[in-house]
C-alpha cells in the first residue's frame, strides 16, 4: 500500500509505545445537573454510575489518557478538526482556536497522523470514524487513514467519502466557486454499525431517474422501472437511503437560531444523520474537537453516552452553556495532568 511520507514522521508504533509509557490523572472535576445545583469535586468519585464527560485539554493529553479506561470500547467517532486554513478564528475577541501551522504542512500531517492513531486506538472493533474536512486537507487524510485502518485488520478501511453540499457566502471569479466539504468514513472491521433506514426519507410523488410514473383511482403514485428484464416498482411511501452526496442539509446562515457564535459551527441535522446512522442508543460517541458542541449535544439527545474534548476555553465554556440549556443528564467537567 502506497504511504504518505513527510520530514519528522513517526509511526504508529512509536506513537502507541509513546502513550504506554505516559502516566495521566483526571482532576478539578464539576458535576453540573439539570436543576444547575452543580457540584466540585477535586477528583472523581469511583462510581458504577455513567457520567457524560466533557474534557478540557489538548487532544494529545486528553486521548491517551482516556486510552486507559477506553481502548478499543468507542462505538463512534466524528471529529471536525482543524482544516490548515492559515487563519485564527475568534467569537468577539476570544480566540476559537488558531489554524495557521506556520505554513508547514509536514507538522500538520505528523499532528493529523498523532490523532488518527490515537482514534483508532480508542475505535470498538465494530466502530465507525467520521472525519470532517475540506478540499485543504481531506485528500492527505484519506492516505494516512487507509494506512493505518486497512493494514491492521482484513476488511476494515474506507467506507464512503461523504460530500456535504450547501450554499453559502459568495462566488469564485478566478474558479469554481468551492461549496462542499467533505466527511470520510472508515471502519475498523468489516462488521460495523450502519442503519441507512433510520436516515432515509419517503420517495413521494416527483420523478426520479427515468421511472414512469403511475397513478391508481385513489391517487396513490406507484414508481416503475425496467432494468436487466426486470420490471421493479416503487410505492410512494417507499423509503430511499441517502446517497453520499449530502445537499439537503443547509449550512447555518448568521441569523439561524440554532448558532452559538462559535466559528465553524456545524449544524445539528449533520450529526443527527451521523449518530442515527452508525450507532445505536446506550453507545459511546466521541468527538475531541467539539467546538460548539453540536456533537455531545444531539448525542444527548439521541440516547447515546458522549465524550466530548476540547483545548479552547471558548469551546468549552460554548459546549457547557449548550448542554446546560437543553440538559436531561448530568454531565462532569474534567482536565487532565500528566
Amino acid at each position: 500500500m502506497a504511504q504518505l511520507v513527510w520530514k519528522g514522521k513517526k509511526s504508529y508504533a512509536a506513537i502507541a509505545a509513546e502513550i504506554s509509557l505516559a502516566t495521566h490523572q483526571w482532576l478539578c472535576v464539576k458535576e453540573y445537573h439539570p436543576d444547575e445545583q452543580n457540584t466540585e469535586y477535586s477528583t472523581i468519585a469511583s462510581s458504577q454510575i455513567w457520567h457524560n464527560r466533557l474534557l478540557y485539554g489538548d487532544k494529545s493529553s486528553i486521548l491517551p489518557a482516556l486510552l486507559s479506561e477506553f481502548a478499543a470500547t468507542v462505538d463512534l467517532i466524528y471529529i471536525d478538526p482543524p482544516f490548515m486554513t492559515g487563519r485564527t478564528f475568534s467569537k468577539d475577541t476570544q480566540v476559537a482556536y488558531s489554524d495557521t501551522w506556520g505554513n508547514d504542512l509536514d507538522s500538520y500531517l505528523q499532528w493529523l497522523y498523532h490523532t488518527f492513531v490515537l482514534l483508532h486506538l480508542l475505535l470498538a472493533s465494530d466502530g465507525s470514524l467520521y472525519v470532517h474536512l475540506d478540499w485543504r486537507a481531506a485528500h492527505y487524510a484519506r492516505i494516512l487513514l487507509d494506512e493505518i485502518f486497512s493494514t491492521r485488520s482484513a476488511g476494515a478501511g474506507f467506507r464512503n467519502e461523504i460530500i456535504w453540499q450547501y450554499q453559502s457566502g459568495g462566488r469564485a471569479q478566478e474558479s469554481y466557486a468551492r461549496k462542499h466539504d467533505t466527511i470520510l468514513l472508515y471502519t475498523k472491521s468489516p462488521q460495523y454499525c450502519f442503519h441507512p433506514e433510520r436516515i432515509a426519507e419517503r420517495r413521494g410523488t416527483q420523478r426520479r431517474n427515468h421511472m414512469r410514473k403511475t397513478v391508481a383511482g385513489d391517487g396513490h403514485v406507484c414508481w416503475t422501472i425496467r432494468s436487466a428484464g426486470r420490471l421493479y416498482t416503487y410505492d410512494e411511501d417507499s423509503l430511499i437511503t441517502p446517497t453520499d452526496v449530502w445537499s439537503d442539509i443547509h449550512h447555518l446562515h448568521q441569523k439561524d437560531p440554532e448558532r452559538n457564535g462559535y466559528a465553524t459551527q456545524k449544524p445539528e441535522a449533520l450529526l443527527e444523520r451521523i449518530i442515527l446512522a452508525s450507532s445505536e442508543e446506550g453507545d459511546l460517541v466521541l468527538d475531541c474537537f467539539c467546538g460548539s458542541g453540536v456533537t455531545p449535544a444531539v448525542a444527548e439527545r439521541l440516547r447515546r453516552r458522549w465524550i466530548a474534548c476540547d483545548q479552547s476555553d471558548l469551546a468549552i465554556e460554548v459546549t457547557r452553556q449548550r448542554l446546560l440549556a437543553q440538559q436531561k443528564l448530568p454531565f462532569i467537567l474534567q482536565h487532565v495532568v500528566r
